[in-house]
This record gives structure tokens, C-alpha cells and sequence, in this order.
């Protein structure tokens, strides 16, 4: 049995027991106010009622509204959402109390001479409803706090893989900063083109070295990130590197998870044919309102096996269920001879 569900099962009827809906049962069960005192089977199937609706409350709380409206910007909803508890709980009760045991038993739960057995019948379950919807609710923000805790451990973690995966080894950081700083001095005025790609090379590593240990980073920065990448191969390849890169959309204020995209910009570069001009290959960064969207497509190199690849597969695929779980698309296929990748996650 799955733990969560063990544990609402345990909690439950302990907050049922502890609770006014156990008093309340108990009432009905030995009420002798009407003709049910003479039929025990009465007497139950109110007891069972009773519990039947506090437990649907719960279990609607718990795995539906819960999930979906319990955040501070979803307050107003959650409070709606509490009324069509309420109405759960009356129609269940209504159902077996004034159809089923009228029907079988000839009896209502109510005396009939108040004027209308509707309106009584909301007016106790927005009362009764209170206590299993705070219950579940309690019990689902505690395992979402759990959760959470180890989600974010999980993060650092997969976070701390991926930096290491980028830059395997630092020798000493500060002073190879320091010796690019000084050649890019020396060569601004005779190479200038020089000097330029030293000082992208000690942006890139001091990007990986410093600035990606957050979560999540600028699109800005990491836009740049892969532009410089692909700078330095360009440099390598001269007239021979064909790939193209197409960045579509507005760069305001986004942020996503850091070194996500050079993922598959690596993969790209260093698994894939991009010297071939009939074949180049193409990366395409599609920004739109609230996603950004990648897809990749390169000549497949035959000696190369990409799913054990770069970064690494399955460190990505890590970070994004813990960031976004089932919020984001990623896919990897090959069709006639190309590698294809797409990546859809939220901004």
C-alpha cells in the first residue's frame, strides 16, 4: 500500500474518532426519538452515512482541490471549492438518509414539520464539512512540506552533478581568471580577435565556474552561454561549421533552470556531424509568453551514442521532474539517419 495513503487512512479516522462526528454517529445509532429505535439496521446505515459523507469530503479535499487551489494565489477558489464540499456532503447524506431509508425503513433522519429538509440539510454540512476538509488539508500541506524538503535535496544534488559534468576540474579558479584577464590585455591592441574570443573563454568558465550554481538563471545569461559556446567551435571549424541557430521571441525578465540548454547544444556539437554544409545541423529556441521550446536536429555521427551522452540524460530528465514534473515535454528519437531532440518547459 502506498505510505501517503496509509498514513490519510490512519489520520483519518483518528481526527474521526477524536472528532464530533463520532459523538454524532453514536447519537444516531442509539436514538430512540423515532421509529428507526426499533430498527437497529436503521440506526446503522445513519452511522454509516454520516461517515461515508466526511470521508468523501476528505478524499475530494485531499487528491482534488487541495492539489489545485491550496496556494496563496488560489485562495478565493479553495474557498469556492469548500462549498462544493459542503454540497458533496449533503447530497450523500440526503441520498441515503432521505431516499434509501425512507424507502427501506419508512423514517427520515429529520422531523419532517420544519419547513424545508433542503436547506437544514446544507445549513449541518457546511458545519460538518469544516472539520474533515481542515483534517485533509492539514495532513496534505504536511506531506507536501516532505515533500518538498526532499525535493530540494534531490536538486542540489542533480544541480552540483551537472556543474561537475561541465567543468570536470578547476584549477585554480581565481588564478586562471587572472592569467585570461592579463592576455586579453596584451592582445586587445595587435589581435583584437584574439583578445575577443580570450575574453568570451573567461566569460564562459567563470559562467560555469561561478554564476549557474543557482536553480535557475536569466534567459538572458543563458542564451549567452550558448552563443559563446558555439562561438569557440565556430573559431575550431572556421568555414567548415554548419550549424544554425535560430532564437525566436522576446528576452525580457525570464528565468530557466541553469545549463538546460547547453545540453542539447553540446550534444549537437560534440556527438553530431556539423561540417557538413548538405547536412548542417539545426538548433531552434522558441520563446513564447510563459514556455520556451527547443528542438535540435543533426546528421547522426555512427561512432557516437547520444543517449549516454553530454551532460547526461538522465540528470536532465532528473532536474525537470523534480522542477516542473509532468509540466514539461522532452523527447529523443532518430528518423532516417538524423538525431532529433525537443524540450518544452515552462518559463
Amino acid at each position: 500500500m502506498n505510505k501517503e495513503l496509509k498514513y490519510n487512512i490512519i489520520f483519518g479516522f483518528i481526527f474521526l474518532l477524536i472528532g464530533e462526528t463520532w459523538n454524532l454517529s453514536l447519537d444516531v445509532l442509539f436514538s430512540s426519538s423515532d421509529r428507526l429505535s426499533q430498527i437497529n439496521l436503521g440506526g446503522i446505515l445513519f452511522f454509516l452515512t454520516f461517515n461515508i459523507a466526511y470521508f468523501t469530503v476528505y478524499g475530494l479535499n485531499y487528491l482534488v482541490f487541495a492539489p489545485r487551489y491550496l496556494k496563496l494565489n488560489t485562495i478565493p477558489q479553495y474557498i469556492l471549492s469548500f462549498f462544493v464540499m459542503a454540497l458533496s456532503f449533503a447530497a450523500v447524506r440526503f441520498f441515503f438518509e432521505e431516499i434509501v431509508a425512507l424507502h427501506f425503513f419508512g423514517a427520515h433522519n429529520y422531523n419532517l414539520e420544519q419547513e424545508n429538509i433542503v436547506l437544514i440539510y446544507l445549513a449541518d454540512s457546511i458545519t460538518y464539512s469544516v472539520r474533515p476538509c481542515l483534517f485533509s488539508s492539514l495532513v496534505f500541506l504536511f506531506f507536501r512540506y516532505k515533500e518538498n524538503t526532499q525535493l530540494v535535496n534531490e536538486l542540489k544534488l542533480e544541480q552540483q552533478e551537472a556543474q561537475m559534468a561541465m567543468l570536470q576540474s578547476q584549477i585554480g579558479p581565481h588564478f586562471l581568471f587572472n592569467t585570461l584577464n592579463g592576455f586579453y590585455s596584451d592582445l586587445y591592441d595587435k589581435h583584437p580577435e584574439t583578445a575577443k574570443g580570450i575574453l568570451k573563454l573567461s566569460q564562459l568558465l567563470r559562467y560555469v565556474t561561478y554564476e549557474a550554481k543557482e536553480n535557475f538563471m536569466p534567459l538572458e545569461k543563458e542564451l549567452d552561454f550558448v552563443k559563446d559556446y558555439l562561438y569557440f567551435y565556430k573559431k575550431r571549424y572556421e568555414d567548415g561549421f554548419h550549424v544554425d541557430l535560430e532564437i525566436a521571441g522576446s528576452v525580457k525578465d525570464q528565468k530557466i533552470p541553469s545549463l538546460i540548454l547547453i545540453h542539447f547544444v553540446e550534444n549537437v556539437c560534440k556527438h553530431g556531424v556539423i561540417d557538413s554544409a548538405e547536412n548542417p545541423a539545426k538548433i531552434s529556441i522558441d520563446i513564447q509568453e510563459q514556455s520556451i521550446k527547443i528542438k535540435t536536429e543533426n546528421k547522426i555521427n555512427a561512432s557516437e551514442k547520444y543517449m549516454d551522452k553530454g551532460i547526461g540524460t538522465k540528470n536532465i530528465k532528473n532536474r525537470l521532474d523534480i522542477l516542473f514534473k509532468e509540466k514539461y515535454q522532452l523527447e529523443y528519437h532518430t528518423e532516417d539517419g538524423f538525431f532529433h531532440t525537443y524540450l518544452t518547459m515552462p518559463l
